[in-house]
Parts: structure tokens; C-alpha cells; sequence
């Protein structure tokens, strides 16, 4: 089974948003009334349930010269995936492929998946009690197409690929390249940020090119913890079964000492 990845070109992006439509349309999501946003040219503002890949605007100096950056933000679709580590009832799939996909069938809502996610991805629903985000589009790729995202780019900001010869190809040509090998908590990401115009983008205060557009240096999550907690309940479990065959032991050996008591 081939791995695929989704490079996503800073250098190429300008900021249409068609990815942005084209992720709404094909998976029936639900539009959602927005107002002006005072902070910049970002709409919606931020992930939600309806919403499961935005284009962020972001704008700064380079030197004395002024600048417009377009990040796509969506899941990262890891390799380690600590959602589905995260999850107790195993309602996210790590495919062969990639993707890293809720299954709505079988989430119960617990959350334990947003507190994992290192990007702060996942959108819980209320009304639904589901959490929802980016598929990757697994029901296309397994078909033989690429992701709804990258056919809509009208600049090839987007590429879908085999993860491999697509960390090679950016690599050879120079390119800055995030996500091939993030930490032991992610992995590796299947979508591949890559610029060779912003390498310098953050140096003036210190950061990587990749910290300065919202990508945090180590990215971890709560999934420890939540082993934790996990593995101290399966203890307290096994505690409570051996005192309940214990107390079941005691009581029959009690009832047998009873009953011969009365019989003599």
C-alpha cells in the first residue's frame, strides 16, 4: 500500500481559498455565517465542526519590505497519531495510506483526542456529541483520487503524492521542509510544509521559519497523561475484580462453615 502525502508550497499559495471551498463542498459540510474580522483577513477565524481546513492570512515586514503569508491549517494527519492513542474506543483510523480518520459511528464524544492533538485540531460538536476533522479525503484516495484540496489549487500550491518521492523532489530542489521528522510524539506529518522564499521568515526574533507561522518547535499533547490516568483505572479494575473473588471466596468458605455448624 502506497503512503501519500499533501505538500502544501508557502511560496505558491496566493491565499484564494479555493481548497478552503472545495473541502466544504465535497464533504457536505455546513457554511457558516461569519462577520468582519478586526485581526486580520482570516474567515472563519478558526476550525470548528463545519469548518475542517482554514486559510490564515498572515502579513509582516521582511527587512524594510512588507509581505502576505497564506498558511493552510487542517489536521496533520501524523504518523504517530496520538488521537487514536488517545481514543478508548478506538473510533480513529490510522490508514495505510496516511490518513488519520474519525470514525463518527463509534466516537462517544470524550475529547480525549483534542487534549492529545498537538496542532489543536480536533472540533468537538455538542449538539452531535461527535468530534469532527479533516479526512484527508481516504474516501477519494482509496478510489484513485487525490484530495479534494489539491484538485481545486488553480497555482499547484498544492501536490498529492507518494510521501517519499515528494520529501525527495522538495529536498533536491532546495526547499525548506516541515514535517518529515517532527519528535517521537508526531512522527512524521503527512502534509509537508515546504518554502524556499520564507526560509529566513522569524530570524529577526529568533524563531524557525516554521515557529513564526504557527507551528510550535516541539509539538506534544496530553497523551500521557491520558495513558496515565488509563493505565491507573485498568489497576484500580483489576484491584476491585481480585477483592470481588476474595469477598466471593470468603463468603462461600463462611456459608460452608454455617451450614455445617447446624448440621451437627
Amino acid at each position: 500500500m502506497t503512503e501519500y502525502g499533501i505538500v502544501f508550497n508557502l511560496d505558491t499559495c496566493i491565499g484564494c481559498r479555493a481548497c478552503q471551498t472545495a473541502c466544504k463542498v465535497w464533504n457536505g459540510l455546513k457554511a457558516e455565517e461569519t462577520s468582519f474580522n478586526p485581526e486580520g483577513y482570516t474567515n472563519p477565524v478558526d476550525l470548528s465542526p463545519n469548518t475542517w481546513m482554514i486559510m490564515e492570512f498572515l502579513e509582516g515586514l521582511m527587512g524594510d519590505s512588507p509581505f502576505w503569508l497564506f498558511k493552510k491549517r487542517q489536521c496533520m494527519h501524523c504518523s504517530e497519531a496520538p488521537c487514536a492513542k488517545a481514543c478508548p474506543v478506538n473510533a480513529i483510523e490510522v490508514h495505510p495510506e496516511g490518513a488519520v480518520v474519525i470514525r463518527p459511528d463509534k466516537c462517544i464524544g470524550c475529547r480525549y483526542c483534542i487534549e492529545a492533538c498537538p496542532y489543536d485540531v480536533p472540533r468537538y460538536d455538542p449538539i452531535s456529541n461527535k468530534v469532527y476533522k479533516c479526512t484527508f479525503c481516504i474516501d477519494r484516495v482509496q478510489n484513485g483520487l487525490a484530495p479534494a484540496c489539491v484538485e481545486a489549487c488553480p497555482t499547484d500550491a498544492l501536490e498529492f503524492g507518494p510521501w517519499e518521492e515528494l520529501l525527495q523532489k522538495y529536498r533536491a530542489a532546495g526547499y525548506e521542509v516541515y514535517g518529515d521528522n517532527v519528535n517521537d510524539y508526531v512522527g512524521r506529518t503527512h502534509y509537508l510544509y515546504v518554502t524556499r522564499k520564507f526560509r529566513n521568515f522569524g530570524a529577526e526574533e529568533g524563531k524557525k521559519w516554521y515557529e513564526a507561522i504557527g507551528f510550535p518547535e516541539n509539538p506534544t499533547g496530553a497523551l500521557p497523561l491520558i495513558e496515565a490516568g488509563r493505565n491507573v483505572g485498568v489497576g484500580l479494575a483489576a484491584l476491585a475484580a481480585v477483592g470481588a473473588v476474595a469477598h466471593a471466596i470468603y463468603w462461600r468458605a463462611k456459608r460452608i462453615e454455617e451450614r455445617n455448624k447446624t448440621e451437627k
